[in-house]
């Protein structure tokens, strides 16, 4: 019985032996996966130098196998970038793979250029005040002009390359959605990245007037020319690109007069409906009454603009109600905004902002009444004005705390009610 099962044993090794062997056959025979891609395509990959594998089976005849569809990056790289492209896609290349690989490579070509752009120097010694040199030496404005003229070099080569905008790619890949991408994203994908460089070249434009005007303390006719101008011409720009429907979705989400309606919707809990009434009065009311364009220092003209803006409110307020009107004046002033923030800052329950904020308006009518109070001689309304603004201080600090009100009270325009 022992022999009998050893027999059949043997046999079985033979058998076996013998499929191990017919199995390493075809396996050195089957093309690889790289060259059945490539000549699926017609196209004959360059080898390197072939890699020899030695495969011995007991029981089979010893045999050299020789892999030869081996090939090294080297290989693929082209100083043509069009080329490059063209090789890494007949390998069958992911598409996203494709786009990392071209993206990091001219970022790493164009490295030394953005480096030559703030002039620091190569040999740095602990005795050079660089920093300082830099800060005060250096004009910014024009560093921030260089960098966006070499982005928009390397975003225009991606573009022809690839057909993709950088600055997109790069925030998808890191998960981000910025300000235009969330905003934008009612528009199919060509259209969205044709708006952003619209925006984005004109931005440039816009910052450079407005500095100008913060520099000058306003704006020369020359000036406002110059803007009514620039505004034209980007929204002939945009115009060319977005159908009537799409334009006017554009201005929901973009224009000047829907984010001041979303401004004072702050904390509001708006429906659509809400939103497109003010909208709509709102964006009336700056088509005739433009803040870029107005001559402030015209008493004239400013006295009209005030008589159309308390018409526009009491229409909004017809519009809301009451209630709801009362929401949306608090969310236009930056206080209540200021107020949140401090209350989120330092951990305190939400409703503490709304209570801080009521004291506010309250302290705004009492300080009201008194000024406007003709039985008040000079000093008694000096002195009563003192009291209140001491007990509103006061009372602030004991709803927000001592930490949350000396923020609030040292945050700038905001909180000035309060000082």
């Amino acid at each position: 019985m022992r022999v009998k099962l050893t027999t059949v044993n043997g046999t079985l090794l033979l058998l076996n032996l013998g499929l191990i062997g017919v199995v390493a056959y075809l396996v050195s025979h089957r093309p690889g996966p790289a060259a059945s891609a490539a000549a699926g395509r017609g196209i004959e990959l360059p080898l390197a130098a072939a890699r020899t594998t030695q495969v011995v089976v007991r029981g089979v005849a010893p045999r050299i196998l020789t892999v030869t569809n081996e090939f090294q990056w080297g290989q693929l790289e082209s100083e043509d970038y069009r080329e490059y492209v063209a090789r890494l896609r007949s390998i069958g290349c992911p598409e996203q793979t494709l786009r990392d690989i071209i993206i990091a490579d001219l970022d790493k070509l164009l490295a030394p250029r953005m480096s030559a752009i703030y002039g620091r120097r190569a040999d740095l010694q602990y005795w050079h005040s660089e920093e300082e040199e830099l800060a005060n030496d250096r004009d910014h404005a024009e560093w921030g002009r260089r960098e966006r003229e070499l982005d928009r070099e390397k975003r225009e080569i991606i573009m022809e390359l690839l057909g993709v905008d950088v600055v997109r790619e790069r925030m998808k890949l890191k998960g981000y959605q910025d300000y235009y991408e969330r905003r934008l994203g009612f528009l199919p994908e060509g259209k969205r990245t044709g708006v952003r460089q619209v925006l984005e070249r004109f931005d440039g434009r816009e910052k450079a007037l407005a500095a100008r005007r913060q520099e000058g303390g306003g704006w020369s006719e020359k000036d406002r020319l110059e803007w009514q101008d620039l505004r034209a011409e980007k929204q002939q720009a945009l115009a060319e690109l977005l159908s009537p429907g799409e334009q006017q979705l554009y201005e929901l989400w973009m224009s000047p007069s829907a984010n001041a309606v979303r401004y004072a919707f702050y904390g509001m809990d708006a429906t659509e409906e809400e939103f497109r009434t003010v909208y709509d009065l709102r964006k009336t009311f700056d088509e005739q009454w433009d803040p870029d364009q107005l001559r402030w220092e015209d008493t004239t003209q400013l006295e009209q603009w005030s008589e159309a803006k308390r018409t526009l409110d009491r229409q909004i307020r017809e519009a809301l109600g009451e209630a709801r009107y009362r929401e949306y004046r608090r969310g236009e002033d930056p206080d209540w905004h200021r107020l949140n923030a401090v209350v989120t800052r330092h951990g305190l329950p939400r409703g503490l902002s709304a209570q801080a904020y009521d004291l506010q308006q309250m302290y705004r009518d009492t300080r009201a009444m008194v000024e406007n109070d003709p039985g008040l001689d000079a000093a008694q309304r000096d002195a009563a004005l003192r009291e209140i603004a001491a007990q509103s201080q006061r009372a602030i600090g004991d709803i927000l705390g001592d930490a949350a009100y000396g923020d609030f009270r040292n945050g700038g325009s905001a909180g000035s009610w309060v000082r």
